[in-house]
């Protein structure tokens, strides 16, 4: 199985389907969207792309007053379980995304509004594997619904795939969205979404100095960071001479000098030997690269 075919195990996609179809029930009663549907089996008689008037029905109207009189009329005579899972339903989501990763479980979505957030979701009803390649990532997705469901996100399966190709500086800007939200908030895998993790000083610093493309990025907001403290400009140097080391360690493997020994400040070398064999440098003194 594929990454993208991961899905709710079939006993939960069965539950999620079954307590999603009672609410469309209830809202189509509510609004009369289409007139032949009045029981959950009157509704499974019909394709998916013909409900989705009745599934937009759930999310243009007042969502959360829909689902919290759902649950106090329990019309479908549920179990206080399942009401309790559909009352949980007032933490969803709707709105676009961008599809960025698979992982093995789920996919990723991320939502690059401010504060950017990336989501882990599971399929409900269809497999991403039916919808887009892998290799077609970043996807951006739209009239997308997630719904917090026995302790993971799913979306109700009704997504739209707008017709847009990332490249270039669209999709660097999306992979610097993509790893601002997983520092301020993590990869978020149920809902609520939490609070952002407060950072210290020095957890900032080092996400700001990460790569060159963050380096650029909060070129201001590292220059106020180093200057608040000695410890931190400490770690604005030291975080300097990595990049610099990674950097000039593909250089010395391109003229041929696979172990060398460098000091490094900031971004310039200051003293430099060629490896001896037998010889007692150190690792606290110099920088060592290794072809």
């Amino acid at each position: 199985m594929s990454e993208a075919d991961r899905r709710l195990s079939e006993e939960s996609e069965q539950r999620f389907l079954d307590l999603y179809a009672h609410l469309l029930v209830y809202v189509n009663d509510r609004f009369d969207v289409i007139e032949e549907i009045e029981t959950v089996a009157d509704l499974e008689q019909h394709y998916t792309d013909e409900l989705l008037p009745l599934r937009n029905t759930l999310y243009n109207e007042s969502t959360t007053d829909l689902i919290e009189d759902f649950v106090e009329q329990n019309p479908a005579d549920l179990s206080e379980a399942d009401l309790e899972q559909v009352a949980a339903w007032t933490d969803f989501i709707t709105g676009e995304f961008v599809v960025v990763r698979y992982r093995e479980d789920d996919a990723i979505f991320l939502d690059w509004t401010e504060p950017p957030k990336t989501y882990a979701v599971r399929p409900a009803r269809l497999p991403f594997a039916d919808l887009w390649d892998e290799s077609a990532l970043p996807v951006p997705v739209s009239s997308v619904a997630l719904l917090p469901f026995e302790d993971q996100i799913v979306y109700d399966g009704w997504i739209g795939i707008k017709n847009i190709i990332f490249g270039g500086s669209l999709s660097t800007d999306i992979d610097d969205e993509y790893e601002e939200a997983k520092h301020r908030f993590g990869i978020i895998d149920s809902l609520p979404a939490p609070e952002e993790d407060e950072k210290t000083d020095a957890e900032e610093l080092r996400f700001y100095m990460k790569n060159k493309r963050n380096r650029e990025r909060y070129a201001s907001e590292i220059e106020h960071l180093r200057e608040k403290s000695d410890e931190l400009e400490r770690i604005y140097h030291q975080e300097m001479g990595k990049a610099r080391a990674r950097s000039l360690g593909r250089e010395l493997r391109e003229l041929g000098l696979n172990e060398a020994y460098v000091a490094i400040y900031d971004d310039r070398i200051i003293t430099s030997a060629l490896r001896i064999r037998g010889s007692q440098a150190t690792r606290r003194d110099y920088a060592r690269w290794e072809g």
